[in-house]
């Protein structure tokens, strides 16, 4: 019955029967009989169990799926289910649970036949469970090992802390700093992110170590002042459980100079800002520490409160009060702290106005007869767009000039050409600018005046220098009349002896010209000079003023700086010789004044005529149209007269003048000056040739004229009648401009006439002395 897998040994001690892949059939009882030869044969009886171990053992989670090895991973916190299913054995096989090697109690049931489940339930698992084995163990014999499986328990573990290391209580702006984080019991590894307030923080260099367990992330940056006051965040993740990472932050206290900006007030349109409106400025600042100090500049000066010139500083604001053109340029504000001081970006405040004249003084421009004139009337507005209106006025008359006399240029430029064609045209031409603001207040006053050669100069003083390394002379004078144009002094120095030139000096136009002489290079010893000073305009030079040999000291004695030469008698002396010549020059007048007095007595009107020869017999050539100077106490005076000839004593309705020897017409009209009194008035708004005033870009020399201070006196005005028609000047060279504005009446000129002296600073309206 069991074929080749039984076979009996009898050669063995003792017997044997052994039976191969014993099979469940195989149970039961076996009996042996032994025969003996002599005795009676024995009958053993052997009862054979058979038992069947468990042929299958499966493992189970909580889902149902089978597990081998590892069940997980499970989140921190949630149930265990394991279900450990035994099939097959016989006798029935006993299913055990054993967690970390100790037997632990399951819930046992028994399933149809041969099949025995054993359920195991751990609530709540924790991070202690972490890497755990739970085994299940079937058996049914000891004779043989029982069958068993083993899995490890997989968890997912949150980072249990986060923290910064070492927070830097302060930070400077732009240097390096590196902060630390650490981060712990996460499993996996957890994942370090860095946090700028909400947003992530990516600058600088991050760098990454640690275990399963423990992660050290290192960020490296500079910081920058819009650090200040956010927080950086350090924030670690797990993977796996999103949503449950911690987080460590602390508050950046960044320190940096200040920040500023500037801005111009929020209610102000900057493009129409004019003249009387109220400005003001805002000035943003950022600063850590707080700024101790705030600092306003305009054009680069600084700006300080003035509360009665309408400049109010507050806090961190500049109040302008009915701002001017004056206040137009570039602010700044500058803010300081221990860090440092930042100034803002430059704010240009921009004040529109109305024209206003580019010099405030009066143009003086000196003029000959018949000389084309360019007059340029340069004003400032904003915007530059302007419109010009020239006029002419004098004592008699006053008129507007016709738009085609004059041309504009660049906006803000006008220029008129004009020719004075007689005595009666020079006058003041003013000139207005308007623009889209309004009308020039106060016109560009251009005085034309006769133009001469200039005074020759006087009181001249020659000194040493005091402390001075080189032997160096001075010779100071005093400036004469510049003839109504800008006037050059000039020093010319020859050897007495050889009358060879070595010193030329130039001097610009001033008050009182000092001519400096280095005596180095006359070396190595100084002549005797014969030095001659002199004053110098367009028109021509002054008469020159000579200093005679004059002996320089030896340089022992100049070094020492203790002589002080002057030539104050020689100009006494030459200052008498020319009053001595005035009075002769007056004398010979007065003569010829009576003497023509008896021949004119017939005569009804041009009583006070007299021919050019006659004239000229009383005066030198070099004396018509010339200058006689008078000096009197500190005052000096310039008697400057033209003769004029019979022709401009003609009347004007007469077509041709008389010829000059032929006798003089009765209806020639007497010389202003000498009219009866009241009979001088002339009507004003009379038009004028147009001969003054040539069309811009006609014909005619263009002669630039540049500004000149007018250096003249009141009139001296005389009761005697005037004898051969003189035009009397008289100048005070030492006067000075004359202050704007000029609103004296006429009337006050025939009272003049009468007083028969001098009226300081009275001259009606804007004249010369005439």
């Amino acid at each position: 019955m069991f074929g080749p897998r039984a076979y009996f040994v009898t050669v063995s001690k003792p017997a044997a029967l052994t039976l191969d892949g014993v099979q469940l059939d195989d149970e039961g009882v076996y009996r042996c009989r032994v025969d003996f030869r002599t005795t009676p044969s024995r009958n053993f009886a052997i009862n054979l169990t058979v038992i069947v171990p468990p042929h299958q053992l499966l493992l189970y989670d909580n889902s149902g799926r089978d597990i081998s090895g590892i069940v997980g991973p499970l989140e921190e916190g949630s149930d265990l289910v394991l279900t450990c299913e035994v099939r097959g054995g016989r006798p029935t096989p006993t299913v055990s649970w054993f967690v970390n090697e100790r037997m632990a109690e399951g819930q046992l049931e028994s399933i149809g036949n041969h099949v025995m489940v054993n359920r195991l339930e751990v609530t709540g698992v924790t991070r202690d469970h972490l890497n755990s084995t739970y085994k299940c163990q079937a058996s049914n014999t000891k004779l043989m090992m029982p069958a068993e499986k083993t899995v490890r328990l997989e968890l997912l573990l949150r980072p249990l802390s986060v923290s910064i290391v070492g927070k830097p209580k302060q930070l400077i702006a732009n240097e390096d700093v590196t902060v630390h984080c650490e981060v712990t019991g996460s499993r996996p590894r957890a994942v370090v992110s860095w946090m700028r307030d909400n947003r992530a923080f990516r600058r600088g260099k991050m760098i990454e170590d640690g275990n399963d367990t423990l992660v050290i992330s290192s960020v490296t940056f500079a910081p920058v002042p819009e650090d200040d006051g956010t927080f950086l965040k350090c924030i670690g993740d797990n993977p796996k459980l999103p949503g449950v990472g911690q987080e460590d932050s602390f508050k950046l206290n960044v320190v940096y100079p200040p920040q500023v900006k500037l801005h111009l007030g929020s209610t102000l349109n900057p493009e129409f800002i004019k003249e009387g409106d109220d400005v003001y400025f805002e000035c943003i600042i950022k600063a850590n520490p707080k700024q101790h100090k705030i600092t306003w500049f305009h054009d680069g000066h600084p700006v300080s409160q003035n509360m009665s010139s309408g400049v109010i500083i507050s806090t961190q604001s500049l109040v302008l009060q009915s701002v001017t053109r004056r206040q137009s340029g570039a602010y700044t504000c500058m803010a300081a702290n221990n860090r440092g001081e930042t100034a803002s970006t430059p704010v240009h405040l921009r004040v529109r106005f109305a024209p206003v004249c580019s010099s405030a003084e009066i143009t003086v421009i000196g003029a000959s007869l018949d000389e084309v004139l360019r007059v340029r009337c340069q004003v400032s507005a904003d915007p530059s767009d302007v419109t010009f209106v020239w006029q002419f006025n004098n004592s008699g008359e006053s008129f507007d000039v016709s738009p085609a006399r004059f041309a504009t240029s660049s906006g803000n430029v006008s220029e008129l050409m004009y020719t004075p064609a007689s005595q009666r045209d020079y006058g003041t031409l003013t000139c207005w600018g308007t623009n889209t603001i309004d009308r020039q207040k106060d016109p560009c006053v251009f005085q034309v005046v006769p133009a001469s050669k200039p005074s020759p100069l006087s009181n001249c003083t020659l000194h040493t220098v005091i402390n001075q390394t080189a032997d160096v002379v001075e010779v100071e004078c005093r400036a004469g009349y510049d003839g109504g144009l800008p006037q050059r002094f000039v020093l010319e120095a020859f050897d007495a002896k050889l009358l060879k030139l070595r010193i030329n000096l130039t001097v610009d136009d001033t008050d009182a010209p000092v001519f400096r002489l280095d005596l180095g290079e006359l070396l190595p010893s100084p002549p005797s000079l014969r030095i001659f000073v002199y004053a110098q305009n367009a028109k021509g030079k002054s008469e020159k003023l000579v200093l005679e040999d004059v002996m320089l000291n030896d340089a022992e004695k100049r070094t020492d700086g203790s002589s002080n030469m002057s030539i104050v008698p020689l100009a006494g002396l030459l200052t008498g010789s020319l009053l001595t010549l005035g009075l002769a020059v007056l004398v010979i007048v007065v003569i010829a004044v009576r003497k023509r007095r008896g021949q004119c007595d017939n005569r009804q009107h041009c009583t006070h005529h007299m021919s050019l020869d006659q004239a000229t017999k009383h005066q030198p050539k070099s004396r018509h149209g010339s200058m006689l100077e008078i000096n009197t106490g500190d005052n000096r005076y310039v008697v400057a007269y033209t003769l004029k000839p019979a022709a401009d004593c003609q009347a004007p309705n007469l077509p041709t003048p008389p010829s000059l020897s032929s006798p003089p017409d009765p209806r020639r009209q007497p010389d202003i000056l000498n009219a009866p009194r009241g009979a001088d008035i002339t009507p004003t708004g009379l038009s004028r040739p147009e001969t003054l005033f040539t069309p811009p870009g006609g014909g005619g020399s263009d002669h630039l004229l540049s500004r000149h201070q007018l250096n003249c006196s009141p009139p001296v005005f005389s009761n005697t009648q005037s004898p051969i028609g003189m035009n009397n000047e008289i100048c005070n060279t030492l006067g000075r401009t004359r202050p704007r504005p000029r609103d004296n009446s006429y009337s006050n000129f025939a009272t003049m006439r009468r007083d028969h002296h001098i009226i300081s600073d009275s001259i009606p309206g804007p004249e010369s002395c005439v």
